[in-house]
């Protein structure tokens, strides 16, 4: 497994297409992600509130307990996704910088640069 992005508690990891979270003091991994073409890159929140992993889009996983593994094409309270197989097709994403606690700036690879709200 190979590490994308660690903070104090967490840790995100991929292997392959998948991405896992690992929380201090447990053993027991979190499936937090699923990307065609692998993960390229994460940011944990400074506040340890949230994670993004981003690739064929982004999913943003809320670091609250209970962990709930994620479902490709589900929708749940514990993620949200963007730019993953819309109508005008996948955003790739190359980079994600965190603007503040609520707001992310997310650069696709055409360079473009979006402002979403995490929250």
């Amino acid at each position: 497994m190979k590490v994308l992005t660690e903070s104090k508690n967490y840790q995100i990891l991929h292997e392959y297409e998948r991405v896992f979270l690992r929380k201090e003091g447990r053993d027991k991994l979190i499936n937090i992600g699923d990307f065609y073409g692998d993960p390229q890159i994460a940011l944990i929140s400074e506040d340890e509130k949230y994670c993004v992993i981003g690739g064929a889009g982004i999913i943003i996983y809320y670091l609250t307990e209970p962990f709930e593994n994620y479902k490709y094409s589900t929708q749940s309270e514990q993620w949200k996704e963007w730019g993953r197989e819309t109508a005008n097709g996948t955003v790739w994403v190359d980079n994600i910088t965190a603007i503040n606690e609520k707001v992310i700036e997310v650069e696709t690879e055409d360079k473009q640069k979006v402002i979403l709200a995490v929250y």
